[in-house]
């Protein structure tokens, strides 16, 4: 072989070579771009689930505030009802059930606060569920107003403590599978 021959074989070779380690160096580079992709994507989904499930325990502890404050209001009403008291206790008891119904009032009203977040973080099936909840809880609140026809708390409740279990498995479902299409039944027991 010729000293010209030997140069382009040695040219070439080396023209071979950059273009393999150019060519290593590009898909290297793309599969590090894809990784830290990759990573963040992973990275969002976790701190999304986290925001999600501290939204969806706020919402429910807010409810459950909501519901115990009603249940002590409808108490003190057939407490009312059934001791028949004299007009002093009666006083008494009126005031109690203003004071009671102004906390159940203001219970109902921090209901609103996780529902926004529930609202920002979503997905659409727990913001509806979030929702109907809260329309329970209004429910549960308007059935004790004096004068409302057909108000029946103990039912009202019932309502509440089934929405609120609808809630709850919708959100649960989210929580553990969220890359699903989700679609939740509950049955009433």
């Amino acid at each position: 072989m010729s000293d010209m021959d030997q140069g382009i074989a040695a040219v070439f070779s080396a023209g071979v070579a950059a273009m393999v380690t150019f060519g290593g160096a590009v898909i290297a580079y793309q599969a590090g771009r894809r990784q830290v992709r990759d990573q963040g994507s992973i990275e969002h989904a976790h701190w999304l689930r986290g925001q999600r499930e501290q939204a969806y325990l706020t919402f429910l502890a807010s409810c459950e505030r909501a519901t115990a404050a009603g249940r002590l209001r409808r108490d003190l009403w057939e407490r009312i009802e059934v001791e028949t008291p004299d007009a002093e206790t009666l006083r008494d008891l009126q005031g109690q059930v203003q004071l009671v119904g102004r906390d159940f009032s203001e219970a109902v009203d921090q209901v609103l606060e996780p529902l926004e977040r529930i609202r920002m973080l979503g997905p659409d099936i727990v913001i509806e569920e979030a929702e109907h909840t809260l329309e329970a809880v209004r429910q549960f609140e308007d059935s004790m107003r004096p004068g409302v026809l057909g108000g029946d708390p103990f039912n009202a409740e019932g309502d509440l403590r089934v929405q609120r279990a609808a809630f709850a498995a919708v959100a649960r479902q989210v929580l553990t599978h969220p890359q699903e299409h989700i679609t939740v039944v509950v049955y009433e027991e």
